[in-house]
């Protein structure tokens, strides 16, 4: 009677581990088939340029090709509703911006997703944001700027990407912190943009650093970068703070996945990802396209997206710059 017992206890053990371990092989095997990366902006922005920088390391790693899909509509929102409404079986990622993914739920109509829609597995660089105006503009400093912007309410015409983006909200934030009044026209992604600036078809722009980098040479100028010292890529344009502004705007972007993946799936992706964040090679070629390199983990993100929501809604409630916009 004993040794019935014991065989059949037996059997039931061995037949949870063959489970177990069939299932862990299954999940183990991802991927197995190509994985659909969203980009929320045209080729050429700076989701683009970062993804191409990444893909040979992470085909390479995870041997499989990741495939862009470019959704540019809404600033980012329509990306970023597919990529919260997808199975969640880490064949579908999505490339976020902050602080879009933070403000658009707010204050966009119709948006079908929340901050709280995904799983941010990693972040490998941010932009600073910056002010460059076309050529022959009448403005030469930042202070000039100002002072022709006051003198002209509403006249200059400013490029930006997207509406409730990080380049929206520093221009709201720079018309209150100087009592500027300017136009604002939105682009649809940084490829748009950059001809709309060189061909003088807008005055200025807000712009992140990698599009300062690629203007500058084609009579656009510089004004002002949203960093505490002047970047080494753009040694001759001084920071906001050097023109008397504590500004310092900037565009975080990373990669995540549907809320509900598998904490083995989303593992795995994040290591392969910060590998490849952390690397030197990486690194030099980020820069030299005119980012900064910040690798964040998904912990560290997360908490970080959660700081950036607090910040963002204290701004808004003390500044009222978003409410009915």
């Amino acid at each position: 009677m004993k040794t019935r017992r014991f065989v059949g206890r037996a059997m039931v053990c061995l037949l949870l581990v063959l489970s177990f371990g069939s299932a862990y092989g299954a999940e183990s095997k991802y991927p197995e088939k190509d994985i659909t990366y969203i980009i929320a902006f045209n080729p050429g922005g700076e989701q683009d340029v970062e993804f191409r920088i990444m893909q040979p390391s992470i085909e390479k790693a995870m041997k499989v090709r990741w495939v862009p899909n470019y959704m540019p509509a809404a600033g980012g929102a329509l990306a970023w509703s597919t990529v919260a409404a997808a199975k969640p079986d880490g064949y579908i990622l999505g490339a976020f911006s902050i602080p879009h993914i933070i403000l658009q739920p707010w204050f966009l109509k119709d948006v079908k997703f929340k901050t709280g829609d995904f799983k941010y597995l990693a972040t490998g660089a941010y932009t600073p944001t910056g002010l460059a105006v076309k050529k022959g503009f009448p403005a030469a400093t930042l202070q000039e700027f100002i002072t022709h912007a006051k003198a002209n309410p509403g006249k200059v015409t400013v490029g930006i990407v997207g509406k409730y983006s990080g380049h929206h909200m520093a221009a709201l934030q720079f018309m209150k912190m100087t009592g500027t009044k300017l136009t604002l026209v939105t682009f649809a992604g940084t490829g748009p943009q950059k001809p709309a600036i060189m061909g003088g078809h807008v005055d200025a722009v807000f712009a992140s650093s990698s599009t300062l980098i690629e203007v500058k040479d084609a009579g656009v100028k510089p004004l002002a970068i949203g960093t505490e010292t002047r970047m080494k890529q753009l040694p001759d344009v001084p920071t906001f703070a050097e023109g008397g502004l504590k500004f310092y705007p900037r565009i975080d972007r990373g990669i995540f996945a549907p809320r509900e993946i598998s904490q083995e799936t989303a593992a795995r992706l994040e290591k392969t990802l910060l590998d490849i964040f952390h690397n030197k090679e990486y690194q030099s070629r980020t820069v030299e396209a005119g980012f900064v390199p910040n690798p964040m983990g998904s912990d560290a993100l997360k908490k970080y997206v959660e700081e950036q929501t607090a910040l963002l809604k204290k701004i808004d409630e003390e500044e009222d710059l978003l409410q009915a916009k």
